[in-house]
This record gives structure tokens, C-alpha cells and sequence, in this order.
């Protein structure tokens, strides 16, 4: 019986359990800001949107050989500045990386 790979060589079993931990680590930080109000609401919604483009971002971007790390600078920026601060944050890692 042919054996089916469960990950493929663009994502280890490390970069989906560190996808799982940033989202769990979102989950807290949204139950925190969810109870501050509508301001509060706004910034987690956009720091999802801005996880969810950096996970499709990553999915697609071995294809052409870039990729951007998930970490809370790379999430916050992009939060704060909106999508300058997400065209900042890649343009710095196409640059420095």
C-alpha cells in the first residue's frame, strides 16, 4: 500500500505546531480583548486577518522561494499600520533575509 505523506517538505511537523501555538496564544489575547470592548474587538479582528495573510502568505510563498516568519513583530506592525505596515514588514524580509 502506497504511503501517503501527512506533511510535505514546504511544512515540518515544528512550523504546524508553532501555527497551532500562535493561534492558541491568539485565542487568549482575543478572550482578553473581546472583554474591553468594541475598540478591543477591532484590533483582534485585524491581528487575525493579519495571522490568516501571513499563514497564506507562507503557504504559497515556497512556490516562488519567500516566506515570512510568524512572530508578534511581524502580527503587531502589520496590526497597528494596516496593509503599509504588512507591505513593510515583507519588503524588510525580502531585504534583510
Amino acid at each position: 500500500m502506497p504511503r501517503i505523506p501527512l506533511f510535505s517538505n514546504l511544512a515540518s511537523v515544528n512550523v504546524v505546531v508553532a501555527y497551532l501555538f500562535a493561534l492558541f496564544l491568539l485565542y487568549l489575547l482575543a478572550r482578553l480583548l473581546l472583554e474591553s470592548g468594541r475598540a478591543g474587538g477591532k484590533l483582534l479582528a485585524r491581528a487575525g486577518l493579519t495571522t490568516l495573510a501571513i499563514v497564506l502568505l507562507n503557504t504559497v510563498g515556497p512556490l516562488i522561494g519567500y516566506r515570512l516568519p510568524l512572530n508578534p513583530i511581524t502580527i503587531l506592525l502589520p496590526t497597528f499600520l494596516g496593509f503599509p505596515g504588512f507591505m513593510l514588514v515583507a519588503l524588510l524580509q525580502y531585504l534583510l533575509f
